[in-house]
């Protein structure tokens, strides 16, 4: 029988990464930090470490229809490295028609609404539209995929899409469909996981219950990639933000306290999401 992994496998491959991103400039961190692997590796049949860490990849509709109720949590550090950025980014933005593409729960839709503009979103995960009507009963939501927008062409002021287009293989036809239904002279802001962070197998994870998780697949696209997609859709950059690793976001992963040290060395001030406020010239 195939031994599922652990939670202290988890934890070497996090001593691992500080070990590496410490070699030559701190040499007392790398010390400790391969101290604490030999601990570990010493004591894997022994809980916490022998405890199974199970996940399960899901498609996007299965992952999110099933994260839908849970989905909307204080505590997800990607979400609070990405909002201070979008929000000054949509406060620049003049009321008026606005998209929210792959909406989810209507976060983005919810802030919007309050602030006066007329708000469409779109989303395809009929759980996570359920919450979107909800919670922002006076916009208009309907089910639809990023690659075919129901909406004509130059019909929005703005166009916001948030951590969605990590789970596209191909990044082009979203980001057409984003640029064809706005306005010239009209602004797009997008949000993604940091490509390298999806290197690092950062997906999208929930829990499931009884000790499993699920997650959806995020891709890795290079910010060279996103550049081309944006550069044959007619969309100039306004501004590219990469907000990194800090102390609140580390705050939120639960192991930190266990290992001193840990997080700081591993991933503290590595970029976390990419933002882009982009204008259709």
């Amino acid at each position: 029988m195939t031994r599922e992994p652990t939670f202290g496998d988890f934890i070497i491959g996090f001593e691992g990464l500080a070990i590496v991103r410490s070699w030559g400039l701190h040499p007392e961190v790398v010390r400790t930090r391969a101290d604490n692997v030999a601990e570990v590796v010493g004591r894997r049949g022994e809980r916490p470490w022998s405890t199974p860490l199970v996940e399960r990849e899901h498609g996007m509709q299965t992952g999110y229809g099933e994260w839908a109720r849970g989905y909307d949590r204080p505590d997800n550090p990607i979400v609070m490295a990405e909002e201070p950025v979008v929000r000054e980014m949509l406060d620049a933005s003049p009321t008026g028609a606005v998209l929210d593409a792959a909406c989810g729960t209507g976060r983005w839709a919810h802030y919007l609404a309050a602030r006066g503009h007329s708000v469409t979103g779109i989303d395809a995960t009929p759980e996570m539209l359920a919450e979107a009507r909800r919670k922002v009963p006076e916009a208009r939501f309907e089910l639809a995929d990023l690659g075919a927008i129901p909406l004509e062409a130059e019909s929005v002021e703005l166009a916001v899409c948030t951590l969605a287009l990590t789970h596209v293989e191909e990044l082009a036809p979203p980001v057409q469909e984003l640029a064809r239904v706005v306005r010239s002279g009209g602004r797009v802001v997008i949000s993604d996981v940091h490509p390298f962070m999806a290197m690092l197998g950062n997906h999208a994870r929930y829990p499931r219950g009884s000790g499993e998780f699920g997650f959806v697949r995020n891709h890795v696209h290079q910010l060279s990639e996103y550049l081309a997609a944006f550069r044959e859709a007619g969309l100039t950059v306004l501004q590219c933000r990469e907000p990194l690793w800090g102390d609140a976001e580390l705050s939120t992963l639960g192991f930190g306290d266990e290992r001193p040290g840990l997080l700081e060395a591993a991933v503290k001030g590595l970029p976390i999401v990419v933002v882009w406020e982009l204008e259709k010239g």
